[in-house]
């Protein structure tokens, strides 16, 4: 919008031989601001709307399904499987992404209080690097899962070297040093100016050029690689002669179905709001005047930013639905907590008390007769 009145005030002083053009140019410019300024209303209601109600539905929805997938592979078999262990540091930071980054947003929007990131500036700096280790992480753990889905598909002799819990942690922490390497750099780009924001100096080569490198490093790299892999662990599965995940000879199958299911919707749901970023970053200023673009590209962000916030929440029902080995260790959980079986002593009290009444009975009856 102040592109607009920009441009309205250079043609007013370029134009003074031709007083009745101008006016009927600023009387177009006029309804074209109102216009605007109407379509950001209704983008700062959809947008208050959306923050309002959508988060805490989120937090519940993950919370449950995070923590019972955390409880359910710390069973066995799981426990003992690589896959368990990249389902459960998932789950883990899904958690602590829900509960760090968009609950504190929501408290924050709630109480009409600032955020933790625009308390200070070494809190703006310190919370956009942790937010960034923490978050990212994830789709790491994602691509960890499928390429350990690969090795037991296609390279079936080899996963039992390759494919082990040691090589699980491992990954898990190469994948933390990697993000800590990569994000540093939000340390010194990020400053507290009316919020944390993200400092843009046209003139520092390395602000420009970092930030591809890292959303490289967060999205591009990562993205391509779920997507390769779950081509080949789906042509392994149609082509290859793989047993079923129920098999006890080939218990390391457990969870493929679960794992593709799991990275496609990682895939799908991320790439609209990769997608939208790009075209975010790059499109022309002359698109900044067209009212109904810039409208739709807000709702777009917002919307996908919080289909990027599902996949915090799904972990635990795609893996209820598509594995048959975790919906029976689930309903085995369940089961062992509604019905507990009663103590030594309530069983020999109550068996105690059934012997005695048996017996005055039958005392009882050697009287009568």
């Amino acid at each position: 919008m102040m592109q607009i009145l920009v441009s309205s005030a250079m043609e007013n002083n370029m134009t003074v031989n031709n007083f009745s053009s101008s006016s009927v140019n600023n009387s177009r410019n006029y309804h074209n601001i109102q216009y605007c300024c109407e379509d950001d209303s209704d983008q700062r209601q959809f947008e208050h709307v959306v923050n309002t109600y959508v988060p805490p539905v989120l937090i519940i929805l993950g919370t449950f399904g995070n923590v019972c997938t955390l409880l359910v592979m710390r069973t066995r078999p799981f426990r003992h499987y690589p896959i368990g262990f990249y389902i459960s540091a998932y789950a883990l930071t899904s958690l602590l992404t829900l509960y760090l980054f968009l609950g504190s947003e929501w408290v924050a929007l709630v109480a009409e209080k600032p955020s933790i990131d625009s308390q200070a500036d070494w809190i703006c700096r310190l919370w956009q690097f942790v937010s960034r280790v923490v978050t990212y992480s994830s789709i790491w753990f994602v691509v960890s899962m499928t390429i350990d889905r690969y090795i037991t598909i296609w390279h079936r002799k080899k996963s039992s070297k390759i494919c082990t819990l040691f090589m699980a942690k491992f990954a898990t922490i190469s994948i933390f040093i990697g993000l800590i390497v990569v994000s540093v750099h939000a340390m010194w780009t990020y400053e507290l100016m009316d919020g944390c924001f993200f400092f843009h100096n046209d003139d520092d080569l390395h602000v420009v050029i970092w930030p591809w490198m890292s959303a490289s490093c967060y999205s591009f790299i990562p993205l391509a690689l779920i997507i390769t892999f779950d081509i080949l662990i789906f042509m392994g599965l149609g082509i290859r002669n793989v047993p079923d995940e129920t098999d006890n000879e080939m218990t390391p199958m457990v969870l493929t179905h679960a794992t593709l299911v799991l990275s496609m919707f990682y895939f799908l749901l991320v790439l609209p709001p990769t997608v939208i970023n790009i075209v975010d970053q790059t499109y022309p200023p002359s698109w900044l005047q067209q009212p109904h673009f810039r409208l739709q590209l807000a709702k777009a962000r917002v919307i996908g930013h919080y289909m990027a916030w599902t996949n915090t929440v799904i972990v635990f029902y795609i893996c209820i639905l598509f594995s048959q080995t975790f919906r029976k260790q689930a309903n085995n959980m369940l089961k062992s907590l509604i019905f507990s079986k009663p103590d030594r002593r309530m069983y020999e009290l109550h068996h105690g008390s059934d012997s005695s009444a048996s017996q005055m009975e039958t005392e009882i009856s050697v009287t009568l007769v």
